[in-house]
């Protein structure tokens, strides 16, 4: 049965023109390891097969062939990078303290390091960290989630103390908020990795695996599992499936999906058939940028009515990726990461022309490092979220936690308008080292009785192997610490005493439990080691993208009109052109509204909107 397995394997691959490569590796898969593979069960998770690659086609929906030389890279479960090495103790288990001795409880470390409580921050609006959340979401999957939300939930049973996946978070029995609720344990399972499905064996190097592609390519709409496309797609005028729930538009939905954990049936139905449902957010920015695609789509028809549903389809969803990132890169991060920063690291540009800072030999991956660092932002998220009518009246306030993987509540009550309005109108959660409370106890709201996201930051960040924060300071600044003398500069007298109370030698700090409470980068807002290893990331991200939208010399490049047109578009105008009502905002919507941010007609000149007209041909 084997070999009849194995010779239609290649006789598959044989006719249709295409190559299996190990997601691993990156190279072809030879007949040995394809039968590995085939005894463990898993060819589909250990492979991918692809076409060959024409230097001349537009990004493919699977991120294949972005690297000519490397065609696998790129796509879903191309392993991450390492800023540094990862660090482990015996069996892959967590790292000691220098002493020898295991590292602080995790859940202890937090509510000693941290404040809880509720912070507003008097500039930023909820609309940023919901952005945040959109853009961080494109490249990374939800697989680590769902499996302790769905697969393994027994962590904190009897059960649970035999199972290697497990990594309960014990609750100290002092804890400020479970020494009264009785609650001693958190669930929490492992990092999955090449390890978990078969495609390197056990006892080697850990290794993460991702189910997206490790590029700004808005994967987590467009679908980068092979063929999943065309099931999205109308394949008339470039346009996608779209479904109408009482005068709003949703991706196609799958009511018998079980990923919606919160939806209050029977009156909440919708639950993504392809996109995710995760976290409001992000959930939310899905399925605007799902509708800009049809809306895109319909003007350039409009414009070129001899154009094919091919060159419709691709052209739209090109400037939709590229509206995303411009937004991200330009409008967003700069806020945070400081405008001049960005440019002398060569994040983004001086002015509105072409860059290209293509490098074939960088492969495109993103870091573990990034993918943790993320993480920080559960700092400043706000979890009362507060909505708000088409015409600005204050409706309620709503747990946010409660929204989680809820996508039926989008299509309920007006709530899609009535969020979108309440993004840019409440003011968002503080940079400082307080954590909303929500965060802190119940991220998941219904669907587990408690939950605490910055803990198992920490925990996590163990499980992936994360190097001293020590060490990191050292790769970022090419300086020694040997003493938390070494770090005065760096930190707050409270901070670096927090520190002291916590571990006992520097060498101890960890990453993450450094980096909140770490000092801004000088001009940003972020701690100054996560805006080192966050631009270590974005610059390879820039450099490893073929596609990349800034480059004149890509497949179906921009010209320098359409790139203007392009680097026009703001947040603002982007809600005047999808959100649900949407008739004012202020033009730099990630800030709140003021004398000098006032709400704007969105016909105004002021409120930068997509023009398609470089688009139009002549005939």
């Amino acid at each position: 049965m084997l070999k009849i397995l194995l010779l239609f394997t290649y006789m598959y691959v044989g006719t249709s023109n295409a190559i299996l490569y190990d997601c691993f590796t990156g190279e072809p898969v030879n007949r040995t390891l394809l039968r590995i593979y085939q005894e463990r069960d898993a060819v589909a998770n250990c492979t991918v097969e692809i076409k060959p690659c024409d230097p001349t086609e537009w990004r493919r929906v699977d991120g294949s062939c972005n690297n000519l030389k490397y065609p696998s890279r790129g796509t879903q479960r191309t392993p991450s990078h390492r800023v540094l090495p990862p660090v482990f103790s015996h069996d892959y288990e967590p790292r000691k303290a220098v002493s020898g001795e295991s590292l602080p409880l995790p859940r202890r470390l937090r509510t000693q390091l941290l404040l809880v409580g509720r912070t507003t921050d008097m500039k930023l609006t909820q609309l940023f960290s919901y952005y945040v959340l959109f853009m961080i979401s494109d490249v990374l999957s939800s697989h680590d989630i769902i499996n302790y939300l769905q697969n393994i939930t027994t962590c904190c049973t009897p059960e649970g103390q035999n199972n290697y996946n497990c990594i309960p978070i014990k609750v100290p029995v002092d804890d400020p908020v479970h020494r009264f609720s009785g609650v001693r344990c958190l669930n929490l399972t492992r990092p999955q990795s090449f390890q978990t499905f078969k495609c390197l064996d056990n006892g080697t190097t850990f290794a993460r695996i991702v189910f997206q592609t490790p590029l700004f390519d808005l994967s987590h709409i467009y679908e980068y599992r092979p063929g999943f496309i065309n099931r999205l797609r109308t394949f008339e005028n470039g346009l996608m499936k779209i479904e109408e729930e009482d005068g709003e538009l949703f991706p196609p939905t799958d009511p018998n999906s079980n990923y919606c954990y919160q939806n209050q049936r029977p009156k909440e139905t919708r639950c993504h058939m392809y996109q995710v449902n995760n976290v409001l957010g992000s959930n939310l920015w899905i399925i605007l940028l799902y509708r800009h695609h049809n809306q895109i789509a319909r003007e350039l028809y409009r414009l070129n009515p001899s154009w094919d549903d091919e060159r419709l389809f691709y052209t739209a969803r090109d400037i939709n990726m590229a509206i995303s990132v411009q937004i991200y890169f330009y409008e967003l991060l700069p806020i945070i990461f400081g405008k001049r920063n960005m440019i002398r690291d060569g994040l983004i540009g001086r002015g509105e022309g072409f860059r290209d800072l293509y490098d074939e030999t960088i492969e495109p991956r993103m870091s573990d490092e990034y993918f943790f660092g993320m993480r920080w932002f559960h700092m400043i998220q706000k979890t009362n979220m507060k909505l708000y009518d088409k015409d600005g009246y204050y409706i309620k306030t709503y747990p946010m936690a409660n929204v989680t993987a809820r996508t039926g509540f989008f299509a309920v009550d007006n709530n899609m308008q009535h969020i979108i309005q309440g993004s840019f109108r409440q003011l968002g959660g503080t940079f400082d080292w307080t954590v909303d409370y929500d965060m802190a106890d119940r991220l998941l709201g219904g669907i587990l009785f408690s939950s605490d996201a910055t803990t198992s930051d920490i925990k996590k960040g163990r499980y992936f192997g994360m190097q001293s924060y020590v060490n990191y300071k050292e790769f970022c600044t090419n300086r020694k610490y040997t003493s938390f003398a070494d770090l005065k500069d760096s930190f707050s007298e409270e901070g670096l005493y927090r520190l002291m109370e916590a571990y006992k030698d520097p060498k101890d700090i960890e990453l993450m439990a450094a980096m909140w409470l770490e000092k801004p980068v000088k001009g940003g807002r972020i701690p100054e080691t996560l805006y080192c290893l966050l631009t270590e990331q974005y610059r390879r991200s820039i450099k490893s993208d073929r596609h990349w939208y800034e480059r004149p010399n890509r497949p179906h490049a921009f010209t320098e009109e359409q790139l203007k047109a392009i680097r026009k578009v703001t947040i603002a105008g982007m809600l005047c052109a999808i959100g649900d009502f949407v008739t004012e905002i202020q033009p730099h919507a990630f800030f709140g509204i003021s004398p000098s941010n006032p709400l704007t007609k969105c016909s105004s000149s002021r409120i930068g909107k997509l023009d398609l007209t470089p688009w139009k041909e002549c005939n």
